[in-house]
């Protein structure tokens, strides 16, 4: 029965939070190509509303695939661990992080466009759509 079912058995269940951060992995390559990674080093500003922009990807995309506040926050890690080298450690205290984000009216600004780009990128197909952000960027 064991060779059966992995042969004619339903599919393997995907791991919804893998799935997303594949997603998110995409949408973060597509916005690096607009970016001077170098500059944003340089400045810890620019690195706040780079993951402000993200995390409103990240939100928009959690509530899409029906992730709960869990595992949108440790989308939000495996974010910074990847791009930014953080490793979880060294984050902080993500609600910190994220209250600041919208205490900030120029990074709830970068929050709120990433909401608006990765809709557009990901359920309208607008490919350029995530060179908003290096465009952003460069007017700050």
């Amino acid at each position: 029965m064991g060779l059966f079912s992995k042969l004619f058995g339903a599919e393997p269940r995907v791991n919804p939070l893998d799935d997303a951060r594949k997603i998110v992995d995409r949408f973060t390559t597509a916005t690096i190509q607009g970016v001077d990674a170098e500059d944003i080093g340089r400045y810890p500003p620019k690195q706040r509303k780079v993951m402000a922009f993200h995390f409103g990807a990240i939100d928009y995309l959690a509530r899409e695939q029906g992730l709960d506040e869990t595992q949108t926050l440790a989308l939000f890690v495996m974010f910074l661990d990847r791009y930014f080298n953080m490793p979880v450690t060294e984050t902080g205290s993500i609600s910190e992080r994220l209250q600041g984000f919208l205490d900030n009216g120029d990074e709830r600004r970068y929050l709120e466009a990433g909401v608006e780009v990765f809709r557009r990128w990901y359920e309208q197909d607008e490919r350029r759509a995530p060179l908003q952000l290096g465009e952003m960027l460069q007017q700050s």
